[in-house]
């Protein structure tokens, strides 16, 4: 009977797990989440023991037959979950196998009855159960299970004792019991080399051998899940920890309370020193001793607690140390960069108004170097114009000169008067107008573009001719020059004072900017590089 291997076995996951290692880390956290979620499982559980007492109840009125199965159906479903319902219905069992007169029943029931008690830690009711057992009349079967319980009971015991006096005695036995179990099974099964691979290490075998084997084999979820429980021992590191967490992980989605992993689990994380994790995985494993109400369980869980619960409120105390020694170390360390920050705050503020005031000057040295710049090329346009333009008039006038002073020399006078009337003086002053808007143009090529902007489309100013200005650009264009009195702009365009003062008015009036700022933003336009 497999059922009796379980004394050194918890349930773990398909053996897909294991092929495809997962790390160990991933595994813990998953581990947390399914301990977040146990009550779902064991609401599961419930429902399923629900609908086996119902079947219980209804077999009290069949046969004896049917309440043994109905009961049977219960044990199973308790032995890993309940030990005071496990012992309820083990006893159960027992007394219908008396009742049906059946010496096999009786004895594989007893059987039963020794392994729930011995999952308490109740050795000598394991013992006394045993002993109450006929061996010579249990056939091959029974037998093995009564070696493997005996087995089972003898190395409990020994860890129970934990001595250097009787607890290497009662490992003694559990080896002769198991080495008599295993002369039971058949070459080469499963059975065999699970309990092989519980030998005494003295014996020479390498146990995890044994479990490497099987795993080669065509097993099912549960025998591959007790495999790797049984290779985790012989494992080390984040191996062991994965193994262990994939057993517990199985122990709370089944509601298996009565296990091994976790308090396992907890031991070698506290091996590892991993504190916190360790504490935590063993009050988990009080939780289910506490649950399945085992003795032993308690007991083995009781044991390392403790310690690990002292290391952890030790680390905590060093933790809070360290913290009060850093923190204290900050608060100088900030005070010394406080005062440190001060003075250099202090400094860059004297350096950053010392720079601010650089800049400043900078910038109007650049307005001025630009507006001497601006004023150099206007300059230097206008002047090479009026010298251009001084030398043309220059030239006709001495050409004028000669020839009137011929013509009244040789009494020509009215040939000279029509000569002086072909001079059209509006033809020249348009002239000069035209070549100051292309000499003004070829400086403020964006002009017209930037006054028409700030205009309304309806009164924006568009010259007739293209690269020529209209009256009302060109005494704009003179203020960008930087005439602004109305008197000279008059003088030079010839109107008066109130004529240019009326224009500068009417278009500021229209304009899309604010009135003080419109002539402003005129003596912004850029002058072409």
């Amino acid at each position: 009977m497999k059922l009796y291997l379980l004394f050194i076995f918890v349930s773990l996951f398909p053996l897909s797990i294991y092929a495809s290692p997962t790390p160990a880390d991933s595994l813990l956290a998953v581990l947390r989440s399914e301990i977040g979620r146990k009550n779902i499982y064991d609401k599961q559980k419930e429902e399923h023991i629900s609908q086996l007492r119902q079947k219980l109840y209804a077999s009290q009125s069949t046969g004896p037959e049917e309440r043994y199965k109905a009961t049977l159906g219960l044990f199973e479903a308790f032995k890993d979950y309940r030990f005071d319902s496990t012992f309820y219905y083990v006893r159960h069992l027992v007394q219908l196998s008396i009742q049906m007169n059946n010496p096999r029943r009786i004895a594989e029931n007893r059987l039963r009855l020794g392994t729930t008690l011995i999952t308490a830690g109740m050795f000598k009711e394991t013992f006394d159960c045993l002993q109450g057992i006929n061996e010579r009349i249990l056939d091959k079967s029974l037998k093995k299970s009564y070696y493997i319980l005996y087995s089972w009971a003898w190395s409990d015991l020994s860890k129970y004792n934990a001595d250097r006096i009787y607890a290497p005695e009662d490992m003694e036995k559990k080896f002769q019991y198991l080495d008599s179990a295993i002369a039971l099974t058949t070459n080469g099964s499963f059975e065999q080399l699970i309990l092989q691979a519980q030998q005494n290490p003295a014996s020479g075998d390498d146990p995890a051998h044994y479990y490497e084997e099987l795993l080669n084999r065509k097993l099912s979820e549960h025998e591959k899940a007790m495999v790797v429980t049984g290779l985790s021992r012989y494992r080390n590191g984040a191996e062991k920890v994965r193994l262990l967490a994939i057993a517990a992980i199985n122990d709370i989605r089944t509601s298996t309370y009565r296990a091994q992993a976790m308090l396992d689990l907890g031991n070698t994380l506290y091996q590892q020193n991993k504190i916190n994790d360790a504490y935590f995985f063993l009050q988990q494993a009080m939780d289910q001793a506490n649950k399945f109400g085992s003795r032993m369980q308690r007991y083995q869980v009781a044991r390392a607690l403790p310690i690990v619960a002292a290391k952890r409120d030790l680390m905590a105390k060093r933790e809070r140390q360290r913290l009060l020694f850093t923190l204290a170390l900050v608060i100088v360390i900030m005070v010394i960069v406080g005062l440190t920050g001060f003075i250099i705050f202090v400094q860059l503020k004297k350096v950053r108004t010392g720079e601010r005031i650089i800049r400043e000057n900078n910038r109007l040295l650049a307005e001025k170097n630009k507006q001497l710049w601006e004023e150099g090329r206007i300059k230097e346009e206008y002047i090479g114009f009026f010298f251009g333009e001084l030398s043309r008039h220059i030239l006709q006038l001495d050409k004028l000169k000669n020839n009137v002073q011929r013509k009244v020399k040789s009494g020509s006078t009215d040939v000279a008067l029509r000569q002086l009337e072909k001079i059209d003086i509006h033809e020249e002053r348009q002239q000069l107008l035209y070549t100051f808007d292309r000499i003004f143009l070829k400086l403020f090529p964006d002009f017209v573009e930037a006054i028409n902007s700030m205009l309304p489309e309806k009164d924006q100013l568009k010259p007739k001719v293209a690269g020529t200005l209209t009256t009302q650009l060109r005494i704009f264009a003179l203020m960008r020059l930087g005439i602004n009195d109305n008197e000279m702009i008059a003088s030079i365009l010839e109107f008066t004072v109130s004529t240019v003062y009326t224009y500068r008015f009417r278009l500021k009036s229209k304009a899309l900017v604010p009135a003080e700022d419109f002539e402003q933003r005129i003596l912004g336009i850029q002058i072409a590089d």
